[in-house]
């Protein structure tokens, strides 16, 4: 079988570990090229991995863009809405991380851009395609379509993080400095006090999974009912459904800590879904349901799987099919346009 051709745009640490080593490890494709401004960074990553194409930046790979399948985009946040625009108008199938932009406005037109050139359009949200919360999917929508525990009555989601990073991971370095600036977006939106910036630019890069996530078991959008963000201390935000509220945890608890969960409560019993560190490998989110109406309890145990190893080989699938079924550009743009739902109700209080 012909392997499908990757373009990778960025090589620093995530790039390697998340992109670049799980996409070596697909035997459906080759790594065909790779654009990096780091001149030994670059060129000792593309001795590493065997890869034939490399470029100072991603107009480079552009000149040769007829040679891809699909190209991968991991940069700074306000690199990778710029850099995304310029691949979709040639009609590529491309995978960013997240955040898709900066803000609603840019997630739009980068949008706007995919519909017009019909590309496809990836975002990074790599949770979503964690085993562990791929089956609690599965338990969870028999759950409620079965009416298995009584009616939903409350969502929690949590999350006060530490480091994410595992020491254990190897990675490609150098001593130069990613003194690339450009192409750039603002990271935040006009209508933002500038005292903000940096509180926001957090919260969207962190706390978008969470909504993302939100997203994946709950078909529904919800309203912002309050919010109450701290730079330092925890932020409390209550999202508003149909029928029912979600409570919106967030914040950083220790550096060497990791308290992150998704819950479930019904009627007669809960859900409660806990997710590792994103970057330790082999590492699965676990989850427990706990059925009082039948006294039965149904505990999934972390396994030996990586979400960013699932992700790519999804988007190489994607790729194959010609289709994206899962993180598609035009979900990701309503996460951000609650994201900035969430700072409007803030200084609105």
């Amino acid at each position: 079988m012909k392997k499908i051709k990757i373009g990778i745009v960025g090589a620093g640490f995530n790039g390697q570990i998340s992109f670049i080593q799980n996409f070596h490890k697909n035997k459906k494709c080759e790594i065909l090229g790779l654009a990096e401004a780091r001149n030994k960074l670059r060129n000792k990553v593309g001795r590493k991995f065997k890869i034939k194409k490399l470029y100072k930046n991603h107009l480079e790979m552009i000149k040769d863009i007829k040679y891809f399948d699909g190209i991968a985009i991991i940069a700074r946040r306000e690199m990778i809405g710029p850099i995304s625009y310029e691949f979709l108008k040639h009609g590529k199938i491309i995978l960013s991380e997240k955040p898709m932009a900066g803000n609603l406005i840019q997630s739009k037109k980068l949008l706007e851009i995919s519909k017009k050139f019909k590309s496809l359009h990836k975002v990074g949200y790599n949770k979503i395609y964690d085993e562990g919360v791929e089956i609690a999917k599965k338990y969870f929508k028999k759950i409620v379509q079965n009416n298995v525990m009584g009616k939903l009555i409350h969502v929690r989601s949590h999350r006060l993080s530490g480091s994410g990073y595992d020491k254990r991971n190897k990675y490609i370095t150098s001593k130069e400095k990613n003194s690339l600036r450009k192409p750039s977006w603002p990271k935040v939106p006009k209508w933002l006090p500038k005292k903000f910036h940096k509180s926001y630019e957090k919260y969207l890069n962190l706390y978008c999974h969470n909504i993302s996530i939100l997203r994946y078991f709950i078909n529904e959008q919800p309203k912002v009912d309050a919010a109450h963000l701290s730079n330092n201390l925890i932020s409390i935000v209550r999202l508003k459904y149909k029928k029912y509220f979600a409570s919106l945890e967030t914040g950083f608890f220790t550096k060497k800590g990791w308290d992150e969960r998704l819950e479930f409560y019904f009627q007669e019993g809960s859900m409660k879904i806990f997710f590792p560190p994103q970057h330790f490998k082999n590492k699965s989110a676990s989850f427990i349901i706990e059925n009082r109406r039948n006294g039965k309890n149904i505990i999934f145990k972390s396994k030996k799987s990586w979400s960013f190893k699932n992700q790519c080989d999804a988007f190489i699938n994607d790729i194959l099919k010609r289709k994206i079924t899962t993180n598609k550009a035009i979900d990701a743009v309503k996460d951000v346009k609650i994201i900035e739902k969430i700072w409007k109700r803030y200084l609105n209080k």
